[in-house]
């Protein structure tokens, strides 16, 4: 998932962090079936799951319990095919491999379907390294930007210059004259305020009570909300870069947010050319830290200045053609068997592409792995539902938009910018999605519905002993339920332990197939499995809320 996109305050889920900070308690350890069992009665259990086998659902535990691939798939998406960065060569060849494995499963129609076309590069970093040569020498950890330009000649060396955050132009304007020909270090490292929490945490039985309370759902309430200043910020952003290098800057570097690993996202170039950028790399908040003292004080101490020698190599191919420039999602379905209601379809799905400091073990092979273990479960244990279930792994979500997702919705649902609807629109019951991270399924983030609430309620209890059971109003933002949300289609992301996917994982070098949870993705495989299953089988499509306004009618107001 992308990094949160600015937006209001947001009501309820303001308080999650607190809830977060007390879990220090937390279960570390499989959740017990004495806390989690639900209280559906039977009788509500049997209308809401309709035509449901329990012998299917009983298999389906079996199977994803005791036979799982889930693991298997997540690694090899992960550390064998290496980082999915959005048009790029290993997106590509992984999405091959995808394709051609759900195939293997058996599944309909397994396919790279086209949702449009990007602006930017198809790029790979070919070579890095920074190194402190003086007053001593040591290796720093860094890694680069994805998308940045090489340095000029492969190498570049120099006494860095400390340079405060640059929130705009007028900033690199002050400095112009002294960055020529520099490379700069741009930032003070952040305070970190969590260094004494766990890193890794579970949801509470107590923090899943609350959210399941909760009335208000908070922010963002639609797409608009969600996107907030989120454009025009990557927009101020790149032009920060640009103007640093058109000052002569030979290179940036800038201190990673997260203290437990090094944290890298990139330049925002999926759809758009940041050739003119100036190269950056992120640095290791210790390294960065050491770098920092040098400059300020080696010299006074009667040390030499320091000295450090940037290598930066990357391959950026723009577009040449229509077909260069592409973009696909990976898509396939297990038809619907009910004559009556196979042209509706269940969705299910994730974001592909990754970040390039790690592989995207986490963020998102995880999500990936889990949509296609679902599809595998029920194609090998005979389930037939009554309506379509289509799994979609989506390109460009880490990017200028919801590239992937939103191409598609606009292709096939309706456009969230006019309200102008397509003639699937009608025909999805509900998408779901995942994308927090590695932890087991808690329930699901609800978007304010809470009709749908009390329909999907009854469709968690054959799995609550694993620990599924909490359904919360909450709205939750930043991934590829919103553009579904945005025309109106019942959309939810999945609500999961979080573990340490902020803290460690979250687009950092971290994010490796050894920090995924074998156990916590089989379970949310069985859960999400027999989720489609049976709301693929209700005898009423998932309840909608009422449409939102175009967005000249928000605008407007």
């Amino acid at each position: 998932m992308p990094l949160p996109r600015p937006r209001p305050t947001l009501g309820v889920l303001g308080a999650l962090g607190a809830l977060l900070a007390s879990a220090a308690g937390a279960q570390a350890h499989p959740i017990s079936p004495a806390t989690t069992r639900s209280a559906v009665p039977a009788a509500a259990v049997a209308r809401a799951a309709g035509r449901t086998d329990p012998a299917v659902l009983a298999r389906i535990r079996e199977e994803g319990l005791e036979r799982s691939r889930v693991m298997a798939t997540a690694t090899t998406l992960a550390d064998v095919f290496g980082p999915r960065l959005a048009g790029s060569d290993g997106y590509r060849a992984a999405a091959e491999w995808t394709r051609a494995t759900l195939a293997g499963y058996g599944l309909r129609d397994a396919r790279l379907e086209p949702w449009g076309t990007r602006g930017g590069a198809a790029w790979t970093v070919e070579r890095h390294s920074l190194e402190l040569e003086a007053p001593y020498y040591a290796r720093l950890v860094a890694y680069p930007y994805a998308w940045s330009p090489g340095v000029e000649g492969g190498v570049v060396r120099g006494t860095p210059l400390l340079l405060p955050a640059l929130r705009g132009e007028e900033d690199v304007a002050k400095v112009a004259g002294q960055v020529r020909g520099r490379i700069v270090m741009v930032g003070a490292v952040p305070p970190d305020p969590e260094r004494f929490a766990p890193l890794a945490r579970r949801w509470t039985d107590a923090q899943l009570d609350s959210l399941a309370r909760v009335t208000d759902p908070g922010s963002p309430k639609d797409y608009w909300d969600d996107a907030g200043g989120y454009a025009e910020n990557v927009r101020r952003r790149l032009r920060v870069q640009l103007a640093l290098k058109e000052a002569g800057a030979l290179a940036m570097l800038t201190p990673s947010r997260s203290a437990a690993s090094t944290q890298v996202a990139g330049y925002q170039a999926y759809d758009t050319d940041v050739r003119g950028a100036v190269p950056a790399l992120s640095v290791a908040r210790d390294d960065y830290a050491r770098l920092v003292t040098l400059v300020q004080r080696a010299e006074s101490a009667g040390r030499p200045a320091p000295t450090v020698a940037l290598e930066l190599r990357t391959r950026s191919e723009p577009p040449r053609t229509r077909a260069d420039s592409q973009g696909v999602n990976v898509v396939a379905e297990l038809p619907g068997s009910d004559p009556a209601l196979r042209a509706e379809v269940v969705m299910v799905g994730g974001h592909f592409d990754s970040w390039t400091a790690g592989t995207g073990a986490t963020d998102n092979a995880a999500g990936a792995a889990v949509a296609m273990e679902a599809l595998r479960i029920l194609q090998t244990v005979g389930a037939r539902p009554r309506r379509t279930i289509r799994l979609a792994l989506w390109d460009g979500e880490e990017h200028e938009d919801y590239h992937g997702s939103l191409g598609w919705v606009k292709a096939h649902l309706g456009d969230p910018e006019t309200m102008r609807l397509g003639a699937e629109h009608g025909r999805v019951s509900a998408y779901f999605n995942f994308d927090n991270g590695t932890g087991r399924i808690r329930g699901l983030w609800m978007q304010g519905n809470a009709a749908a609430r009390d329909v999907l309620r009854p469709l968690l209890a054959p799995f609550a002993d694993l620990g599924a059971t909490t359904l919360t109003l909450a709205n939750t933002g930043s991934t590829d339920h919103m553009p579904f949300v945005g025309v109106g289609v019942p959309a939810f992301t999945f609500l999961q332990d979080p573990i340490d996917y902020e803290t460690r994982t979250h687009h950092t070098a971290a994010d490796v197939g050894a920090n995924l949870l074998e156990d916590d993705l089989k379970q949310a495989a069985v859960v999400t499995a027999a989720m489609l299953l049976q709301v693929a089988d209700l005898d009423q499509r998932v309840p909608r809320a009422p449409l939102p306004r175009p967005r000249e009618a928000k605008v407007s107001k």
